[in-house]
């Protein structure tokens, strides 16, 4: 951690199978669709939760906790996937299912850590910490196990809670995205924090997950098997590896671009591409901090021409696009990727940002809104080959949303003061997130080897001054 700061010692409390209340969710198997199997290879995703709240060792045990707990046992009741299993064959002969069965739970760890007040502080900063600092926080999945058929069961979901006394807590997930995207997740969350604060109330019938798959997978059947002809082959237990301790000397950062600067990027922007119908924040955010790490690498002499393309990827939510749509709280994955490439030549001079904004605002209104008929699906057949082949050197990708509010969850105990996806550490991917200081400003967290954390930071910050 920073200077003169202890290691984060953790003292495990408990270990609690966290499940529905009895006989309250139905058995349920839901198939794996096309947008499902994109991300059945994909290593788990993790993010951190902070809260401070100074609160003794006894009175979080005798009161906070039980009501983690219970409340996380109604949430489960209506989202009961993410305590099920992910089914795999052993012959890989038929698609995966996602199943729940009366009796499946959610691990729930209680942990207790010792660090002060200023240790707390730090790493719940913006300033640049070791990733290892808060590895010790995410859960881990359990390991995947046989069913009687030979058919492995994959788990899909561990929570930890780890009490720093008299100082705060983190409330840590670690998920595989196969079960669900971010907006599948956030609700989760929003749910959670629903029953927490809200004790015995009903949840509203149209915020409730809606489970059935027809319609996406009515017609789809190509695109479902050639997704699963890419897939079937590889070991899903490879992609269950714990990664966070392969990750040597990075530290991680959250950048902050405010309601202002924003609107200056907008500007210099539009001042340069009057034509571009796509200026939104998350456009000139992404735009920006892919510029800002061209430069970087390009500095550091990273590309062997300035003739090297670089690529930009995201992805969007398409539910409401879909024909038919999909309600808006459909459970499992509805994301289209949008992706782009840029010369280096184009991005390392004067008009580098508005460059990088015409690529990223194109391809979103391109996927999005485009009148071809396969809508927003134009080009799934590639997307599987994409997404298996990407030089992570030569590309920036985008993990999350602003849309998804996790600075405004309120579990009844104050919002959080720090979100972070720390897989990023081991993607390489940067987050976004609404900031919890400003309306409209937006949070950036990535992780880089400590001299490139540098020299982003100087491009990053020395380019907004010259806005």
């Amino acid at each position: 951690m920073g200077a003169g700061s202890q290691p984060l010692d953790l003292t495990v409390l408990g270990q609690f199978p966290v499940a529905p209340p009895p006989e309250s969710a139905a058995n349920l198997t839901l198939p794996l669709t096309f947008l499902d199997l994109l991300w059945l290879r994909v290593n788990p995703v993790h993010r951190l939760i902070f809260h401070h709240h100074p609160i003794s060792k006894t009175d979080f045990i005798d009161t906070l906790f039980p009501l983690m707990k219970s409340s996380l046992s109604k949430t489960l009741q209506h989202y009961s996937p993410f305590a099920g299993k992910l089914i795999v064959s052993s012959d890989n002969s038929i698609l995966p299912v996602i199943r729940y069965v009366d009796g499946n739970s959610v691990p729930l760890v209680l942990a207790e850590s010792t660090l002060t007040e200023g240790d707390f502080d730090h790493l719940v900063s913006n300033s640049a910490k070791s990733c290892a600092d808060s590895h010790p926080l995410v859960p881990k999945l359990p390991p995947p196990s046989r069913n009687f058929d030979g058919s492995t069961l994959v788990p899909l979901l561990a929570l930890q809670v780890t009490l720093f006394p008299n100082v705060g807590f983190c409330i840590g997930v670690t998920f595989h995205h196969v079960v669900g995207d971010g907006k599948t997740i956030f609700g989760f969350w929003k749910t959670w924090a629903f029953f927490s604060g809200d004790g015995d109330q009903k949840v509203k019938p149209d915020s409730l997950p809606f489970f059935d798959r027809t319609e996406l997978k009515e017609g789809r059947g190509r695109l479902e098997a050639i997704f699963w002809e890419n897939q079937k082959n590889v070991k899903i237990e490879d992609t269950l590896v714990d990664l966070l301790p392969t990750v040597k000397n990075k530290v991680r950062s959250t950048f902050t671009l405010t309601r202002g600067d924003i609107q200056r990027l907008k500007s210099h922007v539009m001042a340069r591409r009057p034509e571009l119908a796509h200026v939104t924040s998350f456009t000139v955010t992404c735009s920006y901090v892919w510029n800002c790490v061209i430069r970087y690498r390009h500095v550091a002499g990273v590309y062997a021409n300035d003739d090297e393309d670089e690529l930009f990827c995201c992805a969007a939510d398409c539910r409401a696009r879909l024909d038919p749509p999909l309600p808006e709280n459909y459970f499992g994955n509805c994301v289209t990727p949008c992706y782009g490439y840029a010369k280096v030549k184009e991005h390392v001079g004067d008009d580098g940002l508005a460059a990088a904004a015409t690529v990223v605002g194109e391809i979103i209104r391109g996927q999005l809104y485009n009148k071809d008929k396969e809508g927003v699906l134009k080009g799934a057949e590639d997307w599987i080959t994409l997404l298996s082949t990407i030089n992570m050197d030569r590309t920036l990708t985008v993990a999350a949303s602003p849309k998804f509010d996790y600075y405004g969850l309120d579990f009844g105990w104050g919002k959080p003061i720090k979100s972070e996806i720390t897989s990023t550490d081991i993607t390489g991917a940067i987050s976004l997130s609404g900031s919890k200081d400003e309306e409209g400003a937006l949070e950036i967290g990535m992780a880089l080897p400590v001299t490139q954390m540098d020299a982003f930071t100087k491009f990053f910050e020395e380019g907004l001054k010259a806005l």
